[in-house]
């Protein structure tokens, strides 16, 4: 096979590219000599300075009042930020996994939460809870509980004391032992984990399943009253049908608005409701009812209630004042969930909407108040403008389930706030601002969607979730395609060509496998300060830029020997795989776009920069680095399908891939395993590693730490 030759003659361009790495080469060793190391270890920071990781302490509504999850703050030799873990046993799991130090840096001193003067404890629920904020105590000098009652939101949790006889004292009420630093590394914790979430990814598909199914049932009731026989008006037919009933609407236009009160199935035949403009047209305010066969138009305009939020504020006594994050919280339930809808409903849990077309001038389905709801083939049709509309969907408070449905114009197809455990798959999204629009909500599905020309974004997931899987969705033509922050978040199988970005690695303790990210002005971009996510057997292709990296640390892209494919990556004379490559440096990204650029990167300058980085910091920040490039990309045929202009959708088949949560494969097994130790779950044994880069330690302060971890 002919190799490209890298010394051969350079254009211009790489020339001139070639001198002014040597230039920086040059730079970067001067600084290198120039360090001067500190002397002492530093002192616990105020814990509000900390980057956050591990188990999420935005678990509000779990952690409300005294509840807490014991947290650690760590120094790191190469970065310049304070990392503060929320849970003890999330800092204890990352001392071994090779990414962190390789990402970070040694660790110079780490500091835990002790609880000995606080009145530990547990609630009702069994948080661990204590009645003010613990002592910052040396990790390696406190005594820690373990096998306790007290549990976190994601599970068991580790309880620190300063004095051995305050940890003992807490054990005889609550159960467990008291154990040393080294102990606590050497176990195994039941706790949640992004590989969780990817196991349950097939299970919510399947409760979605029975929720349909349960909905269909209910909704299948024996007819009681028909419109224009048995009443004059639809409104009429329901006041008149005893609960547990069907009211039929006949075929044809019916102009007015209606309460639903009562439990009962509304099925039309080719039948329109048509509101004056003003309002919502249908408001269910009793559980159980069944609305089928409509079509619903002419509801009022308005998108919001300011008025209902400035209640709000004046009722909650002062309360949410004090926060400005709760202050928002508050405006956006009461002001959202107030506007006029074409499908209204309030305090109306098992709400079946089943072949339904709604035209909304404001939302077409607006859910409030635990308003739990299956929604199967319904169609919104918004405004021209999102500016001019609102939500396709509005599930404030109330778990719903979507499937098979079209959302076009308007504001947010769906827009779910405080709607934990949702389901939104098969279904198709057009022309709106966002396609599929999360804030506060935790443990959904989004799954097998289509998005196309969404203004900010196909999905978007904002503000305090926890353990979303986003799996196999094809956004195209959009500002970006998937954006989720949070913790715990699976994205995975999605397929995103065409947009200005393809995802973002936003959410914290993530997993972001299978995806492709094909023809894009930017495949990924790397956004969290403190890297803690694993990306892994990702398909790049034919980006204008694979990926860009914010300020940070960092980033370590791949699973040991497992990493993804980046088209151009493997250019040049080296075997395949056999070179890191580093979507972030300027000559590996220019690779697939110009193999020329292959000269520069066999450039001793080049050469010289690679084995700078990871000795000198500023050669860290903001990079990404791929230490295993795959030679070959892990969904060919989705990217076939991905780039013929022909085809539709694309759907990976990731349910069977995943498993039916019966079994697991063995990769699944270890990939599993992999995460519940390094991504923010448990703490996994402890392999002997002989291959440790001896480092020096700061006196004084860094040898206990260092100590146990090399044990």
């Amino acid at each position: 096979m002919t190799r490209f030759d890298p010394y051969g003659d350079l254009p211009r361009a790489l020339r001139i590219a070639l001198v002014a790495l040597l230039l920086v080469a040059a730079v970067a060793t001067a600084g290198a000599f120039a360090a001067d190391p500190e002397a002492t270890a530093p002192s616990p920071a105020a814990y509000d300075d900390v980057v956050e990781l591990g188990l999420s302490s935005e678990t509000d509504a779990l952690m409300a009042g005294s509840a807490r999850v014991p947290r650690t703050q760590v120094f790191y030799s190469q970065l310049q930020y304070v990392v503060g873990y929320n849970g003890v046993e999330s800092f204890a799991a990352t001392l071994d996994d090779g990414r962190t130090e390789r990402q970070f840096g040694y660790p110079i001193a780490a500091y835990v939460e002790t609880f000995d003067g606080a009145r530990p404890g547990t609630i009702e629920t069994g948080l661990f809870a204590a009645e003010s904020a613990g002592e910052w105590t040396p990790a390696a000098e406190a005594t820690y509980v373990v096998g306790s009652d007290a549990r976190s939101p994601a599970g068991e949790t580790v309880v620190p004391f300063r004095e051995r006889g305050a940890a003992e004292a807490f054990a005889a009420d609550h159960g467990g032992r008291a154990v040393d630093w080294e102990t606590v590394r050497s176990r195994s914790f039941d706790t949640d984990s992004a590989a969780t979430v990817r196991a349950m990814a097939p299970e919510r598909w399947a409760g979605a399943d029975g929720r349909i199914a349960a909905a269909e049932r209910r909704a299948d009731r024996p007819v009681s009253v028909v419109v224009g026989e048995d009443a004059p008006t639809i409104e009429a037919a329901v006041a008149a049908a005893p609960a547990n009933t069907t009211v039929v609407v006949p075929p044809g236009t019916y102009e007015e608005t209606l309460t639903v009160n009562e439990s009962v199935t509304i099925a039309g035949e080719d039948a329109q409701i048509s509101g004056d403009g003003d309002g919502s047209v249908i408001t269910v305010r009793a559980p159980d009812v069944a609305l089928t066969g409509l079509a619903v138009d002419g509801s009022g305009g308005q998108t919001r209630d300011p008025e209902a939020a400035r209640e709000g504020r004046a009722d909650d006594g002062g309360v949410n004042g004090s926060d400005d994050g709760e202050v928002w919280d508050t405006n956006i339930q009461l002001g959202y969930g107030h506007g006029d809808a074409g499908i209204r409903a309030i305090g109306a849990p098992g709400l079946v909407v089943d072949d339904v077309t709604v035209e909304a001038n404001a939302s077409g389905l607006l859910l409030r108040e635990g308003s739990h709801a299956v929604v199967r083939d319904l169609r919104v049709d918004g405004a021209d403008s999102w500016q001019d509309g609102f939500m396709g969907i509005a599930g404030m408070g109330s778990r719903v389930t979507v499937t098979d449905s079209a959302f076009e114009g308007g504001r947010d197809g769906i827009y779910l706030h405080r709607a934990d455990g949702s389901v939104v798959r098969n279904s198709t999204f057009t022309d709106n601002r966002y396609g599929t629009h999360l804030m506060y909500t935790g443990d959904a599905l989004i799954a097998d969607n289509a998005f196309r020309n969404e203004l900010f974004g196909g999905i978007t997931v904002m503000t305090r979730p926890s353990g979303n899987a986003i799996v196999g969705n094809d956004v195209r033509n959009s500002s970006a395609g998937v954006q989720a922050s949070g913790t715990r978040t699976y994205v995975g199988y999605n397929t995103l060509v065409g947009n200005e970005l393809g995802f973002s690695t936003s959410s914290r303790g993530s997993l972001y496998e299978r995806n492709v990210a094909a023809n894009n002005e930017l495949g990924a971009r790397a956004t969290t300060v403190v890297p803690s996510s694993r990306i892994v057997a990702n398909d790049f292709v034919g980006n204008a830029d694979h990926a860009t990296a914010g300020a940070g640390a960092l980033r370590v892209w791949a699973d040991g020997d497992r990493g993804n494919y980046w088209e151009g990556a493997n250019v040049g004379v080296h075997e395949p795989g056999e070179r890191a490559y580093r979507p972030t440096a300027p000559v590996d990204a220019a690779l697939h776009r110009e193999v020329a650029a292959v000269a520069v990167r066999e450039s001793p300058a080049v050469a010289l920069l690679d084995r700078l980085r990871g000795t000198v910091p500023g050669a860290r920040s903001g990079s990404i680095i791929d230490p295993a490039p795959a030679a070959e990309p892990y969904s060919p045929d989705r990217i076939d399908a991905a780039l013929d202009p022909d085809a539709g959708p694309v759907r990976a088949d990731w349910r069977a891939e995943l498993g039916d949560g019966s079994g697991e494969s063995d990769e699944d097994a270890a990939m599993n395993a992999h995460d519940r130790n390094a991504t923010s779950g448990g703490i996994g044994p402890r392999p002997q590693r002989s291959d440790r880069t001896t480092v020096p330690t700061v006196e004084g302060a860094t040898a206990s730490i260092r100590g146990v971890s090399d044990a």
